[in-house]
């Protein structure tokens, strides 16, 4: 295109005469513009077409006018004519040659321009291609991110689903432990009224005991004043004992003998275990009734103031006897707590001691008596 546009100006200092060729030329430029886009042959054709229009208007445009008169005016004037058609021909020759070389330039830059925009189109094409292919790229780099997107997404709909199951049943296991604890508290309850009621009679139970000691503690308390009485009159029995102790002497060869008698009982009852009470009654139920069948023979003959006396004594002895057997086993705790008291009497302190020496003490004074009348009456 620039070659023609050269052309076309170079094609300008042409003479005035060949203002028509130029306006071929432009005829020629302006078609070779108009059908670059078209084939090389095709655009041939139609500037050759158009060629031929223009060089045929320009030679009938060129041809002289019919002579009228033949004068030598008009002689020299042909003359002037005919230089001046030689001239016109050559340089009509000059731009047939001219039009020819712009044709052959103008199809030239036709397929240059064809070459070139077929070139641009690939070239096109090609950045079309490959911005195609990095788009592809892109979208496939896309579509793999989506799709480890998806794949993340998936994992975790399945990790919350898990997790909504394990959840499930824990809110499962926790709703059967709290049905579990409202039931329990509802046991606990009953067992806290059960407790209450419990503790209600527990406090009666308590309150009943505090009652008790404390009359436990006036028993106790009157005990304690009925063995101080009891103390007393040990006291004054172990002065009456003091008082008695001559008695006692005098009366040593009697128990002398009782011990003998004792010591036999003992010895026939060694295989049981043996009281005093025992000996008692047998001396009462065996041999007293041979003492007084004894009396009775040799009161006979006394007379009626023996008889008084005797049944005066014998009565004096059964009311001592029911004494003996009255206050007998209240002598055996006192002996046995004084010598309970004592370290040396401590060991010695058995149920058979303690009852024997109560019933010496007791019977002492019996003997005493009894060795006393024997004596009387012998």
């Amino acid at each position: 295109m620039m070659i023609c546009t050269a052309t076309l100006s170079n094609s300008s200092s042409v003479p005035d005469t060949s203002l028509g060729w130029r306006d071929v030329s432009s005829h020629v430029i302006l078609i070779s513009l108009t059908y670059r886009s078209r084939g090389v042959d095709e655009m041939g054709d139609d500037v050759s077409s158009h060629l031929y229009f223009a060089c045929h208007k320009h030679t009938i445009s060129a041809k002289p006018k019919n002579p009228e008169h033949i004068t030598p005016r008009n002689l020299r004037s042909q003359s002037q004519l005919s230089t001046r058609n030689k001239q016109k021909n050559s340089t009509n020759s000059m731009a047939r040659n001219q039009i020819l070389f712009l044709l052959i330039l103008s199809s030239l830059c036709a397929h240059t321009v064809t070459i070139q925009i077929q070139q641009l189109e690939q070239q096109r094409l090609l950045t079309e291609l490959q911005d195609a292919n990095l788009r592809i790229a892109r979208l496939e780099s896309v579509l793999e991110e989506s799709v480890h997107k998806i794949n993340v997404k998936n994992d975790f709909i399945e990790e919350s689903e898990q997790q909504i199951d394990y959840m499930a049943t824990r809110i499962h296991d926790l709703q059967s432990l709290l049905s579990k604890i409202k039931d329990d508290s509802l046991h606990a309850e009953e067992r806290l009224t059960l407790l209450e009621e419990e503790v209600r009679l527990l406090w009666t139970a308590s309150r009943q005991n505090n009652f008790d000691i404390h009359v436990l503690e006036s028993k106790a308390q009157d005990a304690e004043d009925r063995l101080e009485v009891v103390n007393s009159q040990v006291e004054k029995m172990a002065d009456i004992v003091t008082e008695q102790w001559i008695h006692i002497q005098h009366l040593e060869q009697a128990l002398l003998i009782i011990e003998m008698k004792v010591q036999d009982i003992q010895r026939k009852l060694r295989s049981t275990r043996c009281t005093f009470l025992k000996f008692v009654n047998e001396l009462s139920g065996q041999h007293l009734p041979k003492l007084f069948g004894i009396f009775d023979s040799y009161s006979s003959g006394k007379g009626t103031i023996l008889n008084s006396y005797m049944s005066q004594a014998l009565q004096q002895f059964k009311r001592f006897f029911s004494a003996f057997k009255k206050f007998h086993h209240e002598l055996q705790g006192l002996i046995k707590q004084e010598m309970a008291k004592n370290e040396l009497t401590a060991a010695l302190a058995n149920e058979e001691l303690v009852f024997f020496v109560a019933s010496a003490l007791i019977t002492f004074p019996i003997l005493t008596g009894w060795m006393l009348l024997s004596s009387h009456f012998s």
